[in-house]
């Protein structure tokens, strides 16, 4: 038993943000020891170190890329606190469809709603248009009636008598491209919550949305700095147990290696924190059995294929429909990092989510999976729970206590460390 006022021992488990942010925090008053499975730290902060045709190096990011700051408030601090730069984005979306071959962009004026100039002669997609307004309001006088929870996108689309090809073609695509998850999942999305982010983030409106911005470097400059004060990091450690004792935690680790603990962060996706428990109580079972993650082969590359063809509706996001009207699957989305990252290079670099089938295999940097929180109404109502599972020895952190995002896994990290005695 640690004597009240002395350093404690605490350990975190994983190296997200979330895990990051706890660690850095709680690095002030305490020992932190970090475990992560991986042989790199920072979760979706994932950076590419690539050589470049003229000899030199370029930094491209491939899961977390973009922020800012009126909505990302503890990331921004973070960053400031550790001297991370920031840059200026893009930020638009294009849709591309195979089965009636429309492409369009938003956020790109004119010039990107009629990227194909027979975008003015297609009556369903200048009523398309229209529907965007009439949604944004109707979304709004959702979002002011008090406890509205139950309503799914699904059913909420269904009341509003919305047309089929604006489902298709607009919502639809930028739920799954923001979430990372297919149509059929998008349509099961709690309605209210998804508007409260949407209306957080300026995006249910015309215009009002924040600046966005990416790290100078590469997201990894921020992960570098928060890990570096630790009193240790293990990387290649995957932990398998979590026990709790009347005198602190026990943990081992896949080698059976046994490490004791004052305190504990658990920073892992939901699933995997309620597996590594011994002795998990009745609230840990209900609240973190409740969510589940989409998994999305990613790939990194240099094929612009998977691009719309119409140069004025290429964008930063880009999803690409099979058919107009597919149900189920995962999302087909293309992040181009020329203009996210500001990239001044010759080649292409792009982030494919699950349409890896389309893009020339020649042209593969890097492979990935990353997975992303799905959200329903029963998780979302969970997630109102997860409070009560800090105890002030066991902790819990990860962007599943929001919506999934790199702000609201560092907002978790900070309540984390919070509970367990550091603040900013």
């Amino acid at each position: 038993m640690v004597v009240s006022g002395e350093r404690q021992r605490v350990a975190v488990i994983g190296s997200g943000v979330s895990g990051l942010t706890a660690a850095y925090l709680l690095q002030r008053r305490h020992d932190v020891v970090l475990f992560e499975q991986d042989d790199r730290l920072g979760g979706h902060a994932h950076t590419h170190e690539l050589a470049t045709a003229g000899g030199g190096t370029t930094m491209v990011d491939s899961g977390f890329i973009v922020h800012n700051e009126r909505t990302y408030p503890n990331l921004v601090r973070l960053f400031r606190e550790l001297g991370v730069s920031t840059q200026d984005s893009e930020m638009s979306m294009s849709v591309r469809c195979r089965g009636c071959g429309l492409e369009y962009a938003g956020a790109r004026k004119l010039a990107g709603l009629f990227a194909q100039p027979r975008n003015l002669a297609r009556p369903a997609y200048l009523r398309m248009l229209a529907e965007v307004a009439r949604f944004h309001r109707h979304a709004k006088r959702l979002l002011a009636v008090p406890d509205e929870h139950d309503t799914t996108l699904g059913a909420f689309l269904a009341i509003g008598g919305y047309s089929q090809y604006f489902v298709d073609h607009f919502i639809l695509p930028v739920v799954s491209a923001v979430w990372s998850a297919g149509p059929e999942v998008g349509r099961r999305y709690p309605a209210r919550y998804l508007f409260e982010f949407l209306a957080n983030h300026g995006m249910l409106s015309v215009g009002g949305t924040p600046q966005w911005k990416t790290v100078v470097g590469g997201s990894r400059a921020y992960v570098e700095r928060a890990a570096k004060g630790l009193t240790a990091v293990q990387v290649s450690t995957p932990i398998r147990s979590v026990r709790r004792t009347a005198d602190g935690v026990e943990l081992r680790d896949d080698a059976d290696q046994r490490y004791l603990a004052d305190k504990v962060v658990v920073a892992t996706h939901p699933d995997q924190a309620l597996s590594l428990l011994t002795d998990p109580t009745d609230a840990e079972r209900e609240v973190l059995g409740a969510f589940r993650y989409s998994r999305n082969e990613t790939w990194l590359h240099n094929d612009p294929g998977v691009l719309p063809e119409s140069p004025g509706a290429q964008a930063s996001w880009n999803v690409l429909k099979p058919s107009c009207h597919e149900r189920g699957g995962p999302v087909l989305v293309s992040y181009h990092m020329n203009r996210l990252m500001r990239l001044a290079e010759p080649l292409d670099y792009v982030v494919t989510l699950n349409a890896t089938d389309l893009v020339d295999q020649g042209s593969v940097i890097a492979r990935m999976v990353y997975e992303h929180p799905v959200y329903t109404p029963e998780s979302v109502a969970a997630q109102r729970r997860l409070p009560e599972l800090n105890t002030g020895r066991t902790a819990y952190a990860g962007a599943y206590h929001g919506w999934g995002f790199h702000e609201d896994g560092c907002a978790s990290g900070v309540r984390a460390a919070t509970s367990l005695g550091a603040t900013w």
